[in-house]
């Protein structure tokens, strides 16, 4: 019995010596008070990878972002089909440079034209008539091989010389055609003849860095397809014209605006990171009495002003800001306190003595 009293009586004391401590620990009359805000202790800047056009946006400061999250798009060139035609080679990928492709191989991709056979053409063996001395780019012509009828279209003519892309019938490779304007074969309507030969491979030029190629070898393509979109030159290799969020965080500034010519490293937003939050006091000379990186201060939050928070110095800026006679030092507070919200509103109570 005597010890189940003793018992009781040690845990009473011990409660009333902790409700004393609570007490002292509350009692913040013997501190100065700094106004203070809740900030992001780490910033992550977005950067323009080249030199372009940014395409339209809507992002804005305060807007919540997550790591990965694409941003903002570079406006990029594509590179269209000359003609209808089989892809047979590749010499750069996505995020490669097209001028070091155009180096090795003189150009970016190789495509085989449908139309492979054309002919060079003269009037040598035309009538001497004026009709018959004279075509146009465009002009339908006719032959015939082995008794089949063909057709053709001029597509380019120099002085005595054009040239015929075969469009149907049989040929030869460096069999020689008489070429007629009308399809009565007609020696009156003989504009001279032609040599059949192979085309080349059509090779595609570009300059700058691969950000999409949208084709692969043995792809069949018509005119104006496009094959491949590129980045500015000064892009670096494995660049991609979007641009995404390198960590999850709160935007708290945005640089640019849609449609925007922009160069190379240019900022274009900055990322508050939320997952380290310090407090930021501009702090009277007065009351920086002997306060150091590593001192730990009572902090409280406007949102809670009755929770008590332990606040760790971890900077003290080196140059105060004047403002009516008095110098001010912004001090940076980490606190141990997952519920902290950037803006916040928050004191800070520092020693008097």
């Amino acid at each position: 019995m005597k010890k189940a009293a003793s018992l009781l009586i040690c845990a009473a004391l011990l409660g009333a010596l902790l409700c004393a401590s609570a007490a002292a620990e509350t009692d913040l009359s013997a501190y100065s008070i700094s106004s203070g805000v809740v900030q992001a202790a780490v910033f992550e800047d977005v950067t323009a990878p080249c030199s372009g056009v940014l395409l339209p946006f809507d992002w804005s400061a305060g807007d919540t972002v997550e790591a990965g999250t694409p941003m903002f798009e570079m406006l990029t060139a594509s590179i269209a089909a000359p003609e209808d035609g089989v892809l047979r080679s590749v010499f750069a990928g996505a995020g490669e440079s097209a001028d070091a492709a155009m180096a090795s191989y003189g150009c970016v991709l190789a495509l085989e034209p449908v139309r492979l056979a054309r002919m060079h053409a003269s009037y040598r063996t035309a009538p001497n008539e004026e009709d018959c001395l004279h075509v146009h780019v465009g002009q339908p012509l006719w032959f015939k091989y082995g008794g089949v009828p063909g057709t053709g279209i001029v597509i380019a003519v120099s002085g005595k010389s054009y040239e015929v892309e075969i469009l149907t019938g049989d040929y030869e490779i460096d069999d020689t055609m008489s070429l007629f304007k009308a399809d009565t074969y007609d020696y009156h309507d003989r504009v001279g003849e032609g040599v059949v030969y192979m085309r080349d491979d059509l090779t595609v030029a570009a300059s700058g860095l691969v950000a999409e190629m949208q084709v692969q070898p043995g792809d069949a393509v018509k005119k104006g397809d496009t094959l491949f979109t590129v980045l500015s030159a000064d892009a670096d290799i494995g660049a991609s014209p979007v641009v995404s969020a390198p960590e999850a965080g709160v935007v708290s500034a945005v640089a640019v605006v849609s449609g925007q010519q922009v160069w190379k490293g240019q900022l274009l937003a900055r990322i508050s990171r939320t997952d380290r939050l310090e407090i930021a006091a501009d702090v009277d000379e007065m009351d920086l009495r002997g306060l150091k990186p590593g001192d730990k201060v009572p902090v409280t939050l406007d949102t809670d002003e009755g929770r008590i928070l332990t606040g760790t110095v971890t900077e003290i800026s080196g140059l105060g800001v004047t403002r009516q006679n008095a110098a001010y030092y912004t001090v940076r507070l980490t606190v141990d306190e997952s519920g902290l919200m950037l803006g916040q509103s928050a004191s800070v109570y520092l020693p008097k003595d």
